[in-house]
C-alpha cells in the first residue's frame, strides 16, 4: 500500500500538478472539494473524492480519513479586493486552523503548507528564510493573511506533527487558468488595457509540486522553504506571452503613479456595479514593487530544488491551454 495524502486545493491550478505528481509516484489520495467546485480536471486522476470546505471545521472531520500520511494544505485566498477581506481571512487564517486541528485528531503525520513570499510583507533587498517576516505589518490582507495562516500551520508542530512551510513565488505552468494563465486570454481579447511597470519573479509549477514532495521526507520539521524562480520584468513577461501567442499588438507601460490611480477609480466602479474591479490598491502596489532579490538556496540544498527559465514556465502553459482548447 502507497503513502496516503490529503489535499485541499486539489480544484486550483497547484493542487492539480501536485495530485498529478502524487499519482504518478504511487500515493493514496483524497482530494477536498467544495460543492461549487468543477471537477473536470480532478476526475482524470484516480483519487478519492470528499465535499467539504477548509471553513467548515465539521466537513473537515468527516472528509479527513484516520491516519492520513500527509495532509497538503494547498487551498488558500489570492483575493486583492478589499471588500473581500474578511472572507479571505476566514480561508487562509481560520481554514488552515480548522485543518490543523482536525489533522491532528485524525493523528495526521505531516503537514505540508503551502503558503506564499508573500508572508514576508513589505521587505526589501536580499530575502531569504532567516530575513524577518513583515507580512503583519503589510496594509495588504492577502500578505497578511498568508503569515498568520503560517503561524495557525505551525502550531501543529505542538501537538507531534511535523509542519513543513513552503514560500512560492509567481508560478506558472499547465492546468492554469485563473492565474498568470489569464494574460493569454487578455492579450487575445485586447483586454489588457496596460502593462505594470514592476518585476515579478516567476518560476515553474513542476518544480514547486516536487518540492512539495521532497519536503515530506527532507524538509525539515518547523521550517520554511522559499520557492523562487528567475525575476522577469512584467513587459518581459507579457512580451514573451505575445510571441508564443503569436500576438504583435501589445500594449503600452503604465508609469505606476497612472496605474495606482486607474486602480482607484476601478474600485469605486465595482462598488457600483457589484463587478469584481480589473485592478484594485494592492494589485497595483504589488505588480510595481521592485529592489526584492529572493534566494532559494535552502530549497535547492535541502530540497533538490531546481529554478528553472521563466520562459519554459510561459511555454508550458501556452501549451497545455492549446491542448486544452482555451487558446
Amino acid at each position: 500500500m502507497g503513502k496516503t495524502a490529503f489535499v485541499t486545493g486539489g480544484t486550483g491550478f497547484i493542487g492539480l500538478n501536485l495530485i498529478e505528481l502524487l499519482k504518478q509516484k504511487g500515493w493514496d489520495v483524497t482530494a477536498l472539494h467544495r460543492s461549487t467546485s468543477i471537477l473536470d480536471y480532478l476526475k482524470r486522476f484516480p483519487v478519492e473524492l470528499r465535499e467539504g470546505s477548509i471553513t467548515d471545521k465539521a466537513s473537515l472531520i468527516s472528509a479527513l480519513p484516520e491516519g492520513t500520511d500527509v495532509v497538503f494544505h494547498v487551498a488558500g485566498s489570492t483575493n486583492m479586493w478589499s471588500k473581500r477581506n474578511a472572507e479571505q481571512a476566514a480561508i487562509n487564517v481560520d481554514g488552515t486552523r480548522n485543518l490543523v486541528e482536525v489533522a491532528l485528531i485524525k493523528e495526521v503525520k505531516q503537514f505540508i503548507h503551502t503558503s506564499s513570499i508573500a508572508a514576508w510583507g513589505p521587505v526589501t533587498g536580499d530575502v531569504t528564510e532567516e530575513t524577518p517576516q513583515k507580512g503583519h505589518t503589510s496594509w495588504v490582507n492577502y500578505e497578511r493573511t498568508k503569515l498568520s495562516g503560517e503561524k495557525e500551520a505551525l502550531k501543529g508542530i505542538d501537538g507531534g506533527m511535523k509542519v513543513v512551510v513552503l514560500n512560492p513565488t509567481g508560478v506558472a505552468g499547465p492546468y492554469d487558468i485563473n492565474s498568470w494563465g489569464q494574460l493569454f486570454f487578455a492579450l487575445r481579447d485586447k483586454a489588457l488595457s496596460g502593462i505594470p511597470s514592476g518585476n515579478i519573479n516567476l518560476n515553474h509549477v513542476r518544480e514547486v509540486v516536487r518540492a512539495h514532495l521532497a519536503a515530506v521526507d527532507k524538509g525539515r520539521n518547523g521550517e520554511n522553504y522559499i520557492l523562487a524562480g528567475e525575476d522577469c520584468t512584467f513587459a518581459d513577461l507579457i512580451g514573451e506571452i505575445a510571441e508564443v501567442s503569436g500576438i504583435s499588438d501589445l500594449p503600452r507601460q503604465v508609469p505606476t503613479p497612472i496605474l495606482k490611480l486607474l486602480s482607484r477609480f476601478s474600485v469605486i466602479i465595482a462598488s457600483l456595479t457589484g463587478k469584481p474591479p480589473d485592478m484594485t490598491p494592492e494589485l497595483a502596489y504589488l505588480m510595481t514593487r521592485k529592489g526584492i532579490s529572493l534566494s532559494s538556496e535552502k530549497a535547492v540544498q535541502e530540497l533538490d530544488y531546481k529554478i528553472v527559465s521563466w520562459r519554459d514556465a510561459v511555454r508550458d502553459c501556452y501549451e497545455w491551454l492549446v491542448k486544452e482548447g482555451h487558446l
